[in-house]
């Protein structure tokens, strides 16, 4: 069950309209990077909550905030302006905001995806990628944080 989702390129607010219109009982943070076009705005006027934000800063909020994590787009933006961070910098930011068990969903272009996918492993993620039949340029990274228990001695 999810209750806070945080979309990190939220653009118009689109996820956050989906999520309504499947009668999804969520709260959602709408976050628009400020490597790209401020579409903050238009998301107040849809009446969405959302936040300015620079990825490679971290976000202000409270450890494991969230259940769900949906990031189209992102690597993309971030990553192909004169590199500020590192994808590391930005999933251990991913890793902190999310709680145990939580979900990530990552769209992107296939080369961003692969690189996303051997940090997800590293960072213990368990991670699947999918195909997308309407783009073949794009891909889904599927990835849940898992929930260490420490184990009696």
């Amino acid at each position: 069950m999810f209750r806070n989702v945080l979309d990190m390129n939220a653009n118009f607010g689109g996820f956050n309209s989906a999520l309504l219109q499947a009668r999804k009982s969520v709260w959602v943070m709408n976050v628009v990077p400020r490597s790209g076009p401020n579409y903050l705005p238009l998301i107040q006027d849809r009446g969405f909550v959302g936040v300015l934000h620079d990825w490679c800063e971290a976000f202000p909020t409270y450890p494991r905030t969230y259940d769900l994590v949906h990031a189209a787009g992102i690597l993309s933006l971030e990553f192909s302006q004169p590199l500020r961070c590192t994808m590391l910098d930005l999933f251990i930011e991913i890793d902190r905001l999310l709680r145990p068990e939580g979900w990530i969903i990552i769209r992107d272009t296939i080369p961003l995806i692969e690189s996303a996918r051997v940090l997800a492993a590293q960072l213990k993620w368990e991670a699947r990628v999918i195909e997308i039949e309407s783009n073949s340029e794009e891909k889904l990274l599927i990835c849940q944080k898992p929930f260490f228990k420490k184990h009696a001695i």
